[in-house]
């Protein structure tokens, strides 16, 4: 009885961790698929700044940086629109 619920239990964690990475391979193909669909984007407005093209290659620090000049040009894009109602 005991050998049948260790089968048992076996064979829900194989399901269980092959059902997870089927989902995943899911998501990554998902995930590639939309990158290129914003590349396409960025890199067809010819007004749009072409560093962020392939931006999940970058390194941390360097999205870090790409986040604070956005952050920045945000700010100065409210301040234009505040003081030109």
């Amino acid at each position: 009885m005991q050998s049948i619920h260790k089968i048992i239990g076996d064979v829900i964690l194989g399901v269980a961790f092959l059902s997870l990475f089927i989902i995943q391979k899911s998501f990554n193909r998902f995930s590639a698929s939309l990158h290129l669909k914003v590349n396409e984007l960025v890199a067809s407005n010819k007004s749009a700044s072409n560093t962020v093209i392939n931006a999940e290659e970058k390194t941390e620090l360097e999205i870090t940086e790409l986040s604070k000049e956005y952050a920045t040009l945000v700010e100065g894009i409210k301040e234009e629109k505040h003081d030109n109602p």
